[in-house]
C-alpha cells in the first residue's frame, strides 16, 4: 500500500496529514476523454462531461463491419480469485469449459462452437473484465509480438486499444495499485503506430464508448501477450482490464476513497449535493472525504478516530458507535447508505439489516463493501444479494471492484429508476 494513504490501526489517525479536500471530483482521473467525443482534451470539466454525454447518448453509432465469435474467451481477475472464478462459470454458464489459467489472467473454450453471443453477458462478480480471445502472441521483442497482434481483424476494425499488464499483486499489498503502467502505455503506442492504422484515429487507453470496438491485449508475461476484442456494454468495458482512471498518488485518508469512487461509478450513481450520505465503519475517513468532495452531508459511524481534517468539515458528524447502537432517528434523513466493515458480511449484514427495517430510516440505496476473512466465503454472493433483496431494494449487483482487496461491493436500490433519475440530474 503507497504510504501516504495507508489505512491507520483503528485506534490511530495521522494527526499530521492534511487532506486537501477538492471541489472538482473529476481530479482523479487520468485520461477519461477520447479524443473521438470532442471537447478539450486538457480541460478535466471538458473531458467528464463530453464523455459522460457520449456514454449516454441513445443514438449510438452502429458498427458496420461486425466480428465473428472466436473459440475461446478470456477474462482478468484479481489475483487469488481464478479459482472463484472457475466455480462461477462452470456453474452459470455450461457453454464454458476451463482452458487456461496465470494468476489474474483466465481462458474459457466455447462448447459448442457459435454457443455464445457476439455481445455476452457474464454471470461473474469476481471477474473484472472479459472478452473474446483471439490468440497468444509469442517472442523476444516488441516487433514480433506487435506484428501478431496487427494482423488480427480485431485490428482492422477497431476504435480503441486497451493494454494492460495482469496484477503483480493483490491491490494495496506492496505499494501496488491496479491502473495503467508505463510498459501498457508503450505497447499501446508501438500498435497504434503500426501500418494497420495508418490514417485511422485509433485511441489508446482511453474510456471506450458503448458498442465500441476494442482490441485488447493483456501482457501476460514479458513475453507472452494475449489478444482479442470487445464490444463495450458494460460501465467496466470502457476501461482498459476493467480498471477506471484513478490518480492514485491523490492525497486521501485511505483507500476507502478509490473504492467508494469506483463503486459509484461502476453502478451509475451520482452523489448530489442535496443528498445525506451515511457511512458504517467510517474510520479513518476515505469514502467520506469523497462524498464530502462531492458536496454530500456525510454521518461517519465508527467508535475510532477519523481523520482531523474529515472531523473540520462544516458537512460532516461523526457519531462514535457501533452500527448496531446507533439511533435510528439520526439516520432518518439518509438517502444512501454505505458500509466497510472489518467483518463478515453476515456481520454487515445485519447491522445494515436493523437500520434499514426501522420505521425511521427510509434510504434509496445501498453500498456495501463485504469483507471475505475465506475465499470459500465468495460462494455465498448469491445467498447475499438474497438477503439484500427481501429487504425492499429491487436492484442488487456484486462486483469485485479493481481497487477492492480480500473483499467484494454489493450496490443496491429500490428500483432502477433512481440510477436512471441521477443520470439525467447529472446530465442537466
Amino acid at each position: 500500500m503507497r504510504g501516504h494513504h495507508r489505512k491507520p490501526s483503528p485506534n490511530k489517525v495521522n494527526a499530521n496529514r492534511k487532506i486537501a479536500f477538492s471541489s472538482d471530483t473529476t481530479r482523479p482521473f487520468l485520461r477519461f476523454f477520447s479524443p473521438s467525443i470532442g471537447g478539450n482534451p486538457k480541460d478535466p470539466i471538458e473531458r467528464v462531461k463530453a464523455d459522460g454525454a457520449a456514454c449516454y447518448h441513445l443514438a449510438m453509432e452502429k458498427e458496420s463491419n461486425l466480428l465473428t465469435p472466436t473459440s475461446f474467451i478470456y477474462i482478468c481477475c484479481q489475483q487469488g480469485v481464478e479459482s472463484v472464478v472457475k466455480t462461477e462459470i462452470a456453474k452459470n454458464h455450461s457453454e464454458l469449459s476451463f482452458a487456461f489459467s496465470r494468476p489474474g489472467f483466465v481462458t474459457f473454450k466455447v462448447l459448442p462452437p457459435g454457443k455464445l453471443a457476439l455481445k455476452f453477458p457474464l454471470a461473474s462478480t469476481f471477474s473484472r473484465s472479459f472478452g473474446w480471445s483471439v490468440g497468444r502472441a509469442d517472442g523476444d521483442d516488441g516487433a514480433t509480438l506487435v506484428q501478431q497482434i496487427v494482423s488480427s481483424n480485431a485490428a482492422a476494425h477497431c476504435r480503441h486499444i486497451h493494454v494492460w499488464q495482469r496484477d503483480r499483486a493483490v491491490p494495496g499489498q506492496r505499494g501496488f495499485e491496479p491502473g495503467e503502467t508505463a510498459l501498457a502505455q508503450a505497447v499501446g503506442q508501438q500498435i497504434a503506430e503500426s501500418e494497420v492504422f495508418s490514417g485511422r484515429d485509433v485511441a489508446v487507453n482511453r474510456a471506450a464508448r458503448p458498442d465500441d470496438l476494442v482490441l485488447d491485449v493483456a501482457i501476460v508475461e514479458p513475453n507472452q501477450w494475449w489478444y482479442g476484442f470487445h464490444y463495450v456494454s458494460t460501465v467496466a468495458g470502457r476501461w482498459p482490464g476493467g480498471v477506471p482512471f484513478f490518480d492514485t498518488e491523490t492525497e486521501v485518508a485511505s483507500r476507502a476513497y478509490f473504492k467508494v469512487r469506483e463503486a459509484l461509478l461502476w453502478a451509475g450513481i451520482t452523489i448530489q449535493k442535496e443528498d445525506t450520505c451515511a457511512e458504517i465503519g467510517s474510520a479513518p475517513g476515505g469514502a467520506c472525504q469523497f462524498l464530502l468532495e462531492a458536496g454530500a452531508t456525510v454521518i461517519g459511524v465508527d467508535p475510532a478516530e477519523m481523520e482531523p481534517e474529515i472531523l473540520k468539515h462544516e458537512k460532516f458528524t461523526h457519531i462514535r458507535r457501533r452500527g448496531n447502537e446507533v439511533k435510528k432517528k439520526d439516520l432518518k434523513d439518509v438517502k444512501w447508505l454505505f458500509a466497510d466493515l472489518n467483518a463478515t458480511p453476515t456481520y454487515t449484514l445485519d447491522a445494515i439489516t436493523e437500520i434499514v427495517s426501522s420505521q425511521h430510516v427510509d434510504v434509496t440505496g445501498l453500498v456495501l463493501t463485504l469483507k471475505m476473512t475465506d475465499i470459500r466465503m465468495a460462494e455465498e454472493v448469491e445467498t447475499i444479494r438474497k438477503r439484500v433483496s427481501q429487504l425492499g431494494f429491487g436492484v442488487v449487483k456484486t462486483r469485485q471492484l479493481a481497487f477492492n482487496r480480500g473483499e467484494f461491493a454489493l450496490v443496491a436500490v429500490k428500483d432502477k429508476f433512481a440510477l436512471r433519475s441521477a443520470r439525467k440530474r447529472t446530465k442537466s
